[in-house]
């Protein structure tokens, strides 16, 4: 019988350092007033609106930095023990400091 679980996988962000391991953050703001506006048009030339959700979206845009990080607990290497291994990324995950800038940027290359 297979067993399914489901995690995510987070960074301790709080731990990383400006300078170290991260030089640039991305917080993006909507002006409201632009939605509303563009909604309003919208509505005015009978257009369809539609709205996008990017599923897992950090976890698609490459990370430009080396990030490390030891192995949760509970994950086992079957050669070694676990605290002689880290974990290499190749991609953004959640809580990391430039993950939403990482995203940011690869969304802005593809329009």
């Amino acid at each position: 019988e297979l067993m399914k679980h489901k995690a995510r996988l987070c960074a301790h962000g709080d731990m990383q350092q400006w300078g170290l391991d991260f030089w640039e953050t991305f917080s993006p703001v909507v002006m409201w007033i632009i939605v509303h506006v563009l909604l309003t048009v919208a509505a005015i030339h009978n257009l369809l609106a539609k709205c996008i959700d990017f599923v897992l979206s950090f976890l698609q845009a490459d990370l430009d930095v080396n990030v490390f990080m030891e192995l949760p607990i509970g994950m086992t290497i079957e050669s070694g023990h676990p605290k002689d291994h880290v974990l290499r990324f190749n991609k953004s995950i959640y809580s990391l400091k430039q993950s939403s800038l990482n995203w940011f940027k690869l969304l802005s290359g593809a329009m």
